[in-house]
C-alpha cells in the first residue's frame, strides 16, 4: 500500500532499494566490492601476522610492513567504507575487525603522551645501547668517539664492533683507542659485540647455540655469537648485561622470486630460533637482575616477543609514542632495537635518540635505572680493563 501511494503521489523511490538495472547497477556496485575486498584482505593479513609471525618461517619473508601501518591503513579505509552505499556495513565491519586485531601490533606507546619528564635519581645507572653500523669505518673516527662519550654512560652495549671487507663482515681491534677514550672502563668483547662498563666485570660469556649451520662467511663468530652476556659488580650487586644482535629476518639483497631467497629465509629462521632458545635458557637460569638490549630484529606485536616473557619493555617508561629505531635518515618506521629489564629493576626513563646520520642507520637507546638493592653508580677510583 505504501509503495503504491508513493508511486501515485510522485514521491522519488529509494535508489538503494531499487537500484538501476543492467550496466548502471554494475558501475555503482564495483567501488563497494573493491573496497570490501581490500578491507577483507587486510583483515586476513593482520590476523595471519598475529598467528604466524615468529611461528612459521614463511611469514618472515613478507611480514615486514611498518607496524604503525596497522593503525593508519584501516583508519584511511574507514572513511570511504562509511561513505559507500553498496556493502557499507560489511566493509565497515571488516575495517573495524582489522583495526581491532592490529591495534596491539602497532608498537605504539600512547602513555608517553601523559608521561612528563620523570625525576631521575642522581645516582641512577645510565645504560646506552647502540648498533654502531660497522663501527667507525664509514665515518670520522673523532666524531664517532665524541658522540659516544657525549652520553657519559656508565654502561655501553654496542653492536657491530666490526668493519666490512667487500661483502663480508670483518673483526676490528680498536682496544688501544678505547682504553684512551674511556679510561677506567672495563672492556668485554667477543664477536661483533663490545660492552663497556665503569664497574668491574665479574664474568663474561658468549652464548653459542648447538646445531648451528655452517656460517656464510669466513668470520664464524659473527654468525655463531649473537648474545654476549657480561656480569658486572655494582657496589656489591651483580647485574647481568645481555648485549644482543639477533639474525635478520631475511636477506634483502636476494630476489624474492627465486628459490635461493626462500632457502635463505628458512636458514635464517632456524638460526634465529636456536639463538632465541639459547638466550631463553640462559635467562631462565639467571637469578640476577637483567638488562637486555640490542638490535633484536624483532617487530612489535609479533610472536618473537614471547622469548622475552618475564622482562619489562623499557619503552613503557619511554618518552616516545612510537619508539622506532630504524632508519635514521627519514622517518623511523621500524622498531628493530629494544631494551628489556627485570621487573625488579627501577626503570626511571628510556629515550630514543638520533645519532648523526653519518654514524649509523640505527637510533640509540638510553636508559636510566636503579638496581633493587643499592642502585648506586659511583665508579670505583681505580679499575683494571678487561678484554
Amino acid at each position: 500500500m505504501t509503495g503504491t501511494l508513493a508511486a501515485e503521489s510522485g514521491a522519488p523511490a529509494d535508489p538503494d532499494a531499487y537500484p538501476p538495472a543492467g550496466r548502471g547497477r554494475t558501475e555503482r556496485r564495483w567501488p563497494g566490492r573493491l573496497l570490501l575486498a581490500v578491507a577483507v584482505l587486510w583483515a586476513v593479513f593482520v590476523a595471519a601476522r598475529a598467528l604466524l609471525s615468529g611461528q612459521w618461517w614463511v611469514w618472515n619473508g613478507f611480514g615486514l610492513a611498518p607496524p604503525v601501518l596497522h593503525l593508519l591503513f584501516p583508519l584511511v579505509l574507514l572513511i570511504p567504507a562509511a561513505l559507500i552505499r553498496y556493502r557499507r556495513r560489511a566493509a565497515v565491519g571488516a575495517v573495524l575487525v582489522s583495526l581491532l586485531l592490529g591495534s596491539w601490533q602497532t608498537g605504539l606507546h600512547p602513555g608517553a603522551l601523559l608521561r612528563g619528564q620523570p625525576a631521575v635519581p642522581p645516582n641512577a645507572l645510565k645504560v646506552v645501547n647502540w648498533n654502531t653500523f660497522f663501527w667507525d669505518q664509514d665515518s670520522d673516527s673523532d666524531a664517532f668517539y665524541a658522540y659516544l662519550k657525549s652520553h657519559s654512560a656508565d654502561v655501553y652495549l654496542l653492536q657491530e664492533y666490526q668493519n666490512a671487507q667487500g661483502d663480508e663482515p670483518a673483526p676490528v681491534d680498536d682496544l688501544a683507542r678505547l682504553r684512551r677514550e674511556f679510561p677506567g672502563f672495563h672492556i668485554a668483547t667477543e664477536g661483533e659485540f663490545l660492552t663497556l662498563s665503569r664497574f668491574p666485570v665479574t664474568s663474561m660469556r658468549a652464548l653459542r647455540p648447538d646445531g648451528l649451520a655452517p656460517p656464510d662467511t669466513s668470520w664464524a663468530d659473527y654468525w655463531n655469537i649473537r648474545v654476549l652476556r657480561t656480569d658486572i659488580d655494582v657496589d656489591g650487586e651483580t647485574l647481568s648485561l645481555y648485549n644482543t644482535h639477533l639474525p635478520d629476518l631475511l636477506n634483502v639483497d636476494r630476489n624474492p622470486l627465486t628459490a635461493a631467497y626462500h632457502r635463505s629465509v628458512r636458514q635464517l629462521a632456524d638460526r634465529r630460533d636456536r639463538h632465541f632458545r639459547a638466550l631463553r635458557d640462559d635467562l631462565d637460569a639467571n637469578e640476577n637482575p637483567v638488562v637486555l638490549a640490542g638490535d633484536l630484529n624483532v617487530l612489535p606485536g609479533t610472536g618473537d616477543l614471547r622469548w622475552f616473557d618475564g622482562l619489562r619493555d623499557a619503552a613503557d617508561a619511554g618518552d616516545s609514542v612510537y619508539p622506532a629505531t630504524f632508519p635514521v635518515r627519514g622517518p623511523a618506521l621500524w622498531r628493530l632495537d629494544w631494551a628489556f629489564v627485570s621487573p625488579r629493576i627501577d626503570l626511571h626513563r628510556q629515550s630514543v635518540q638520533d645519532p648523526p646520520a653519518a654514524l649509523s642507520t640505527h637510533r640509540l637507546i638510553e636508559l636510566d635505572l636503579s638496581l633493587p638493592a643499592s642502585g648506586a653508580t659511583a665508579a670505583p677510583a681505580t679499575e683494571k680493563d678487561r678484554s
